[in-house]
């Protein structure tokens, strides 16, 4: 599987693995930003929806599940 950075849908895949990568880092500004431009392009295709979050735990728990999205789409891809 390669992901072409040309490719509308790649791009929203990898946008997926940022926003997971930032959220993890403590970036929860960055991350959103990055799941929402994701989520703009992949649209119902995302199995997840988070909602606000109150602690550092909470967003590393969907810190986790973005990196199983991704995963997902990576490999169907």
């Amino acid at each position: 599987m390669v992901l072409d950075k040309n490719d509308y849908q790649s791009d929203a895949i990898v946008n997926l693995y940022r926003a997971a990568f930032y959220l993890a880092r403590g970036s929860e500004v960055a991350g959103w930003q990055f799941f929402r431009k994701a989520k703009e392009k992949l649209g119902r295709a995302l199995d997840i929806s988070p909602q606000k979050l109150k602690s550092h735990q909470e967003v590393r728990f969907w810190a986790e599940k973005i990196l199983d999205q991704y995963l997902k789409f990576k490999h169907l891809h």
